[in-house]
């Protein structure tokens, strides 16, 4: 648009016209109709701008302003003097142009941007703690071991519960994070709610109720249950901060056929046996226009929100073959209600009875590959208990030089994953070159998605941190009696 020296703006394009809510040509005599509409950066008014050229070349910065429909536009701005042909200034010439979306984008990217490094760090964080608790655990059971009968074997058993239970939740933690392919099975609803519950009575406020079921006989489904957790744990999160003030959080599940007469107006739809899963809030509900946007990517009414919490329930979901529905009034609270088909019945396994708390032992020469001291100390410690002879390497390099000096004598090699300078990928390559039937049992604190090539390449068993005395000596003893047969 084009204003003359009193800031009269006597010339605005169609598109101008059309935000502003004015024909286009139309004169507006006085500017200060304009700031109601406009918030320029460094607080200037539309007359300050539209006389700034006369005392710089071009004027660049932002503004928001309000369009006609009521909705808040982000504008970058460019003022430029207007001068007649003997160079005398004659009133300025105003380019605004839309960059909402434009700022928007670069917000969510900054957002995952950040989001991705506290990702990082919590794994990272995850894999010491794991550290601690595998050395924890152990140390913990070799006493129970020493305190039979003694009274302080209970407390003991104690350590070892709560031990167990900051393992559980780390998991949840990582569960939360993990960037793998979904991994498809046939999954039990109860136990998924049991991991989601568990998490929301650590992290809802004492103002929010919580009502869950604690037991359902329900038929499973066919997803991957780490996937399916998120999606629920995501959508209690956006249940919980509708409430700010308190309320009721209700998770309820059903079985439901659902017959074709059902489906006309969605012929994507199949029939069917589905789980209905339900997450009510008593919270501030949602308007009619925000609730046919909520399922699209980038939208949001949160302040700090990315808007992609209900896109990635809903493509969850429609990936089991289901489907999500909402319903909201302002004021009266929402419910959201996961269709999940059945799964088809899982063809019987025949489990080899054996006594689980028996503790194989055996008398080969094992190699402890660790860069946690304390970890790589006990590991060697449980494994003396067993009967084995242990070597232990603190790093990488010293792993490939004492299987050089003793692959002959070595007869398993615990290969802890991520460790500084040389990893456990390395170390493999190392270890095939001077045996190529060198047996490996991979250990980590991570997820096995983070040795997924090395597990690939060496078929190996994956032992996650932390692990009990067991667990270890049936890792090891399973993997020894394989290379006999």
């Amino acid at each position: 648009m084009i204003a003359d020296l009193q800031g009269k703006i006597i010339y605005a394009d169609a598109a101008m016209g059309r935000m502003l809510g004015v024909n286009p040509g139309k004169v507006i005599e006085q500017p200060v109709e304009l700031d109601g509409r406009f918030q320029f950066q460094g607080g200037l008014s539309f007359g300050d701008i539209a006389k700034a050229s006369e005392k710089e070349d071009v004027w660049v910065g932002e503004a928001t302003c309000i369009s006609d429909d009521n909705h808040a536009l982000l504008l970058d701005v460019r003022v430029s003097p207007l001068n007649d042909s003997n160079g005398g200034h004659i009133g300025s010439m105003i380019v605004a142009r839309d960059v909402t979306r434009e700022r928007s984008l670069e917000k969510q990217v900054l957002q995952s941007q950040q989001m991705e490094l506290v990702e990082n760090l919590s794994i990272g964080i995850a894999h010491e703690f794991k550290n601690l608790l595998t050395v924890i655990m152990a140390y913990a059971s070799l006493l129970q071991d020493q305190m039979a009968g003694q009274p302080f074997q209970k407390d003991i058993a104690k350590i070892l519960d709560a031990a167990q239970t900051a393992n559980e939740l780390t998991g949840r933690l990582l569960s939360v994070t993990r960037h793998s392919a979904p991994r498809m099975e046939n999954v039990d609803i109860q136990v998924v709610l049991n991991d989601v519950v568990a998490m929301l009575k650590k992290t809802l406020p004492r103002n929010v109720s919580l009502f869950a079921p604690e037991k359902t006989s329900l038929p499973k489904v066919h997803t991957d249950p780490v996937v399916l957790y998120r999606a629920l744990l995501n959508l209690c999160l956006n249940a919980r901060d509708a409430m700010p003030d308190g309320g009721n959080l209700s998770i309820e599940v059903d079985l439901v056929k659902v017959e074709q007469e059902d489906l006309e107006r969605w012929p994507e739809r199949m029939p069917g046996s589905y789980i209905t899963i339900s997450v009510t809030d008593t919270g501030h509900g949602m308007a009619q226009d925000v609730k046919q946007h909520i399922f699209e990517p980038f939208f949001t009414t949160k302040k700090a929100g990315t808007g992609l919490g209900l896109s990635v329930v809903q493509h969850t979901i429609r990936a089991m073959g289901g489907w999500v529905t909402v319903y909201s009034e302002q004021n009266l609270g929402a419910c959201f209600r996961l269709y999940i088909p059945t799964a088809k019945p899982d063809t019987p396994v025949v489990v080899e009875e054996r006594d689980i708390e028996a503790i194989p032992g055996g008398t080969e020469t094992i190699l402890v590959v660790d860069d946690d001291p304390l970890a790589l100390s006990i590991t060697q410690r449980l494994l003396h208990k067993s009967g084995y002879t242990v070597w232990t390497a603190t790093g990488g390099e010293e792993a490939i030089n004492t299987y050089k000096q003793h692959a002959s004598k070595i007869d398993i090699v615990l290969l802890d994953v991520v460790m500084p300078y040389v990893n456990g990928e390395e170390v493999y390559r190392e270890l095939v070159r001077i045996n190529p039937k060198v047996a490996i049992l991979v250990v980590s604190g991570f997820t096995p998605k983070t040795a997924e090539r090395l597990l690939k390449v060496s078929g190996a068993r994956f032992l996650s941190k932390p692990f009990s005395r067991q667990k270890l000596a049936v890792e090891v003893r399973t993997i020894l009696d394989a290379r006999k047969k």
